[in-house]
């Protein structure tokens, strides 16, 4: 029998993932939990999951990657080591989407996805819109796609490093260390030595 290791991982880091959710980690608003814990439970599984582990993908580099014929490419882990300063990322769970563009990200790149040379230009209440190049065209599809997948509009946010939108962004990398929880290799080790003790 053949797994998929992405899959595999995916439902093993799933436990790591919900205890740092908004509803379950325990630095949150009581509002805020009480909110999350009554909306997700009234929704269908393909639904819940991108609350509580959800899609990244990188922007930055749509129109060179070969996602043979696919309109999305492979999701990112939700870890901070996969971004970078050059990067522009999309991250959705379902309900919003966050495009978050990093402190050195190319000019040509920006011009491209925002019609300005630097981050700082970009307008805080960001509006998509389509330009006439190839990366732009790759983002607004790979959004209508989710948007189809998902049957929702998304609303969508726009995140800078380096300001309140950017911490926004960097709280939904669940595989990272937290004040809540362990980093997801950490709790893979854990389970592992669970496992191991079993055996014993």
């Amino acid at each position: 029998m053949n797994f998929d290791f992405d899959v595999i991982s995916f439902y093993m880091g799933l436990p790591s993932a919900l205890t740092k959710s908004v509803g379950l980690r325990t630095d949150g608003r009581v509002d805020d939990r009480s909110f999350w814990i009554n909306y997700v439970s009234s929704l269908s599984t393909p639904l819940a999951i991108p609350l509580v582990y959800p899609r990244m993908i990188s922007v930055h580099d749509l129109d060179v990657k070969d996602n043979e014929g696919a309109v999305l490419p492979p999701p990112i882990p939700l870890s901070s080591e996969h971004i970078s300063n050059e990067g522009v990322y999309f991250l959705e769970n379902g309900e919003d989407g966050l495009l978050y563009v990093g402190e050195s990200v190319d000019s040509d790149i920006l011009q491209k996805l925002f019609a300005v040379p630097s981050a700082a230009e970009i307008p805080n209440q960001y509006v998509l819109q389509q330009y006439d190049n190839q990366l732009s065209k790759k983002l607004n599809d790979a959004v209508n796609e989710i948007r189809r997948q998902r049957c929702s509009y998304l609303r969508i946010k726009l995140c800078k490093k380096g300001d309140p939108s950017g911490m926004l962004f960097l709280s939904y990398m669940v595989e990272d260390r937290t004040a809540s929880g362990p980093s997801y290799v950490e709790f893979l080790v854990q389970v592992h030595r669970q496992i191991q003790l079993k055996m014993n």
